[in-house]
């Protein structure tokens, strides 16, 4: 008999603070519904301290949000139930896609991940700098997570 191989998606920080935020209804509504179906461990999923870091970057500089809210907005993420946290990079190849391709150094190190690198993890993300990469990504609309049974 042949293993099922289940499809892992890497989610990127923008999907984390579309829910924090709240900005957008349509972008909310599609993100809340990716961040139930890993919590609901219907489809499995990992992000990184270093996509927590530009949260936490991003809620402080640009939304001014207070520290304190901060740490519990980052606190709901790492306690999310089914998520794996995961930092394993791979700094040459990340300065590789930096170098090459026109794109964010925080996106290369995510890139850098060896699964993502090696096309076995899907990354979810409205950020078009990794549609630019040779990797899988996709946009949170696009998951459907009965293809994957």
């Amino acid at each position: 008999m042949t293993a099922v191989k289940t499809k892992t998606y890497f989610i990127d920080s923008n999907i984390f603070l579309r829910v924090l935020i709240k900005e957008d209804s349509k972008s909310f509504q599609e993100c809340l519904r990716i961040l139930k179906l890993v919590r609901e461990n219907q489809i499995s999923a990992a992000t990184s301290t270093l996509v927590l870091a530009e949260i936490g970057w991003t809620l402080k500089s640009f939304y001014k949000t207070p520290k304190n809210k901060i740490t519990e907005m980052i606190e709901s993420i790492v306690n999310l139930r089914g998520l794996k946290i995961v930092d394993q990079f791979d700094p040459n190849l990340a300065l590789e896609f930096f170098r090459r391709f026109n794109i964010k150094l925080i996106d290369a190190f995510i890139a850098s991940l060896k699964p993502i690198a090696e096309k076995k993890w899907v990354i979810v993300s409205y950020d078009k700098d990794f549609q630019k990469l040779p990797i899988l990504a996709t946009l949170p609309s696009s998951i459907n997570p009965q293809e994957l049974k």
